[in-house]
């Protein structure tokens, strides 16, 4: 006999204690229930988040005894897929060897549906069940079952069955933690509408779809019921124009392909034209109990009363993102309470934040569901829209007055910004915003508001070459002045314009609504608009290269200037003298006219003006052959401290100054120049300035004698004056890759580029350089037939 009892137990794993004899034996199953747990089953069609995808499995595969398995939440806004890519994960894993071999937990909370609300105390009741605990062992008390359900758990993975928990539709409640598994190699995969950081858990939020996994989402779904479907291949476009309108939302794109089903020979241009109605989109993405309303409803209905009145007031935001500040506007609160209510809505995802922090954008259909609650509902939003317009005006006009009349004194209390720097980012930032509100302030007939707004706001775009934008603006403005009568605001907007119109190279069209905004300057007698307008049809002009009459409206602005005593002004004028005189090939009277300018400037503190005159001087001291004196100019224009900050007129003076580099046969310096100023009008879509400078490099590759690189410069420069429509520029780029082909010996090619020369010099009504091209020819045409080598006629570099 032996002085103890000891019992033997196999066929389950068991914890905590264990009564035999005519008590119940406590063991957990092989693997959870799946009348309980089961996991659902995944959609046939999954497209788009592969990425993802492979992410998520990364996080749940099997970890090495000294790591932790952790926690993965997939967040995201309602409807961007989060629980497919949960169940396609856990699908994927547990077909994965020795994964889990123990099987899946998986519970929906529909944590947002007050319904079916499922609490964690309710969820543990059915995964207890589901681990094979009886009802009637499992405790009442929260705390209490959270212990059994994680020691079950961690039983089963020290048994060689870890199990795979899967919590979907998860709500922000601390209470959730009683879920997770605590025993370190159980993993979890969560899905929730709330960011759940406090979980400390890996993240993975779901963005909208791009477009090609929203095309391959949409065709994917109708091939699954319709195999022979070929209408997204069909209408490819059609296809990505839908994903566009539904914002990439999966949920929208699944609800379009069962309205396609529904009827398979529905185009989808034509669901296309329906969804193109804002007002009524969101109706259209609706199909039985499948809505995005709906789920965006299950969200909004969770909000405080202070949540939901800014979610209303952020869809009357005019951009495609908006600031804290905007929206501190529209709210009519403070900055410090109107970030705390953005940061609670992104963490429900209805707002996101964006780069730079301070940043706010929402999701095109939570924005139009937000429009459509603003509307059924009683805010103010009228006094809240004016409030952000006329915030926008305000601090528009502040920033461009730092930014391009810095020497203009100002109050310290009316200056938001601390220089020209923070001004410039901030009209970066609020760019498509402000040409928005521009728009829709000439669209809801506000005609002041908008003419107000296109003054500052064109002039922003106009300097930093946003010329499309620059032009709607202007172009709204000018209707809404001439709606009010107000002649002296549509004859300034109208002087602007004929300045984008000339950038834009239409320089016949420009001179036309330059003539437009004079006529209305001499009928009010506004001497000082007069000036201006003149001023600014000298440089269109000059660009069309009639000299003559540009130093006439020069000269006229100026007295115009003087009469009013506006000096600024006229030595703007003057300058502008000066850049024509070069022009003209009076580099000595150009010279005097700009010390004049430059010293004035200097006097006054402009020293935007100053650089851009120095500048200007340089080019006319090296037209007079002091290129080393040129040099010295240019280079305190580019160093002047807050002088040229504005990017293109930095790349203008970087390209002159290669050019007097050039012609000082300093070809290295040059050319690190050029590639500096090349780069910014590449960035700002200026193909006219990418041109004089492709071509000027290509100049200084001929002072090289390094031909083959000159020819290749040369050919991307014609294509560049073509696009930048500066056929004078052509004829000057087609003389000097002849210059170029001659040294080379491809004579035949050479002499038809300066035909072409000739040719359009004649167009341009420069009638002195197509003699002198034709004169050439004839040279070059004797010089080959009596076998001698042709000379080269590369002129110096081409000024900006």
């Amino acid at each position: 006999m032996t002085d103890g009892t000891v019992n033997h137990i196999s066929g389950g794993v068991f914890f905590g204690f264990v009564v035999q004899g005519r008590t119940v034996n406590l063991t957990l199953p092989d693997r959870p229930d799946p009348a309980l747990a089961g996991l659902p089953r995944q959609s046939a069609t999954f497209a788009g988040r592969h990425t993802e995808l492979e992410q998520a499995l990364a996080a749940l595969a099997p970890v090495s005894p000294d790591e932790m398995a952790g926690t993965l939440v997939v967040t995201g806004l309602a409807g961007m897929g989060k629980t497919e890519l949960v169940l396609q994960a856990a699908h994927r894993a547990l077909r994965e060897e020795n994964w889990f071999p123990g099987g899946v937990l998986f519970v929906d909370l529909h944590g947002y549906d007050t319904k079916r609300k499922v609490s964690p105390k309710r969820a543990l009741g059915t995964l207890l069940r589901a681990l094979g605990i009886p009802p009637e062992y499992i405790p009442p008390g929260l705390e209490d079952r959270a212990l059994i359900y994680r020691s079950a758990l961690g039983a089963l993975a020290a048994a060689g069955r870890r199990v795979l928990v899967v919590l979907d539709d998860v709500p922000a409640t601390g209470k959730i933690r009683h879920l997770l598994p605590s025993d370190g190699r159980t993993a979890t995969l969560v899905s929730s509408r709330h960011s759940l950081a406090e979980l400390d858990a890996l993240v993975l939020t779901l963005r909208e779809l791009p477009t090609d996994g929203g095309r391959e989402l949409l065709r994917d779904a109708l091939h699954t019921s319709l195999p022979e479907d070929s209408r997204v291949a069909a209408e490819a476009g059609e296809a990505d124009r839908l994903v566009a309108l539904c914002g990439g939302l999966p949920l929208a794109l699944r609800i379009l392909a069962s309205l396609l089903l529904d009827l398979p020979t529905r185009p989808l241009s034509h669901l296309r034209r329906d969804l193109e109605d804002a007002h009524s989109r969101l109706s259209v993405l609706s199909r039985e109990r499948r809505a995005v309303t709906a789920a965006f409803q299950l969200s909004y209905r969770r909000l405080t009363k202070d949540q939901a009145k800014l979610f209303r007031l952020m869809s009357l935001q005019p951009g495609p993102d908006f600031s804290t500040e905007a929206a501190a506007q529209l709210f009519g609160e403070s900055l410090e309470q109107t970030e705390g209510l953005l940061q609670d809505l992104a963490r429900r995802h209805l707002v996101e934040p964006r780069a730079p922090y301070g940043r706010w954008r929402q999701h095109s259909l939570v924005r139009f569901y937000a429009r459509e609650r603003l509307m059924s509902g009683d805010d103010p939003w009228g006094q809240s829209l004016m409030r952000l317009l006329a915030h926008f005006h305000k601090t528009t006009t502040l920033a461009t007055e730092m930014l391009f009349h810095p020497e203009i004194p100002r109050p310290t209390a009316e200056a938001p910004f601390t220089d020209r720097a923070e001004a410039l980012r901030w009209l970066e930032a609020e760019r498509h915003s402000l040409v928005a509100a521009a728009l829709w302030a000439h669209r809801a007939d506000d005609d002041l508001m908008c003419v107000v707004l296109a003054a500052p706001v064109s002039q922003f775009l106009m300097e930093m070459r946003y010329l499309e934008d620059a032009g709607r603006v202007l172009t709204v403005g000018i209707r809404s002045s001439r709606k009010r009568k107000d002649g002296f605001r549509e004859a300034a907007l109208l002087s602007s314009l004929g300045v984008v119109l000339r950038d834009m190279r239409k320089l016949r069209k420009s001179v036309r609504v330059h003539h437009r905004a004079i006529k209305i300057c001499r009928r009010l007698k506004k001497r000082r608009a007069l000036g201006s307008a003149l001023n600014n049809l000298g440089l269109s002009l000059h660009e069309q290269r009639e000299f003559e009459a540009a130093v006439a409206a020069h000269a006229e602005a100026a007295q115009l200037f003087k009469r009013t005593g506006d000096w600024i002004g006229v030595v703007r004028a003057l300058s502008n003298v000066g850049e024509t005189l070069i022009e003209l090939g009076r580099a000595e009277e150009a010279a005097r006219a700009l010390r004049k300018a430059a010293k004035v400037f200097r006097n006054q503190g402009d020293l935007h003006g100053y650089s851009q005159a120095l500048g200007s001087l340089a080019r006319a001291t090296c037209d007079d052959g002091k290129a080393e004196q040129a040099v010295e100019l240019h280079q305190r224009a580019l160093n002047m401290p807050d002088g040229l900050l504005i990017p293109h007129e930095r790349a203008i003076e970087l390209s002159n100054f290669a050019g007097t580099l050039t012609t000082a046969g300093e070809f290295e310096a040059a050319l690190n120049a050029q590639q500096e100023a090349l780069g910014t009008f590449r960035r700002l879509g200026d193909r006219r300035g990418e041109a004089m400078t492709l071509g000027n490099m290509a100049l200084v590759r001929q002072r090289q004698g390094q031909w083959n690189k000159a020819i290749r410069l040369h050919t991307l420069a014609l294509e560049a004056f073509l696009a930048g429509k500066d056929d004078h520029g052509m004829a000057d780029e087609f003389r000097s890759l002849a210059c170029a082909l001659l040294q080379q010996g491809c004579n035949s090619e050479a002499l038809e580029n300066l035909e072409l020369a000739a040719d359009l010099y004649r167009q341009t009504g420069d009638a002195k350089r197509a003699v002198d091209v034709l004169d050439f020819v004839d040279q070059v045409r004797r010089r080959i037939g009596v076998g001698m080598r042709p000379f080269s006629r590369a002129e110096g570099p081409a000024a900006i």
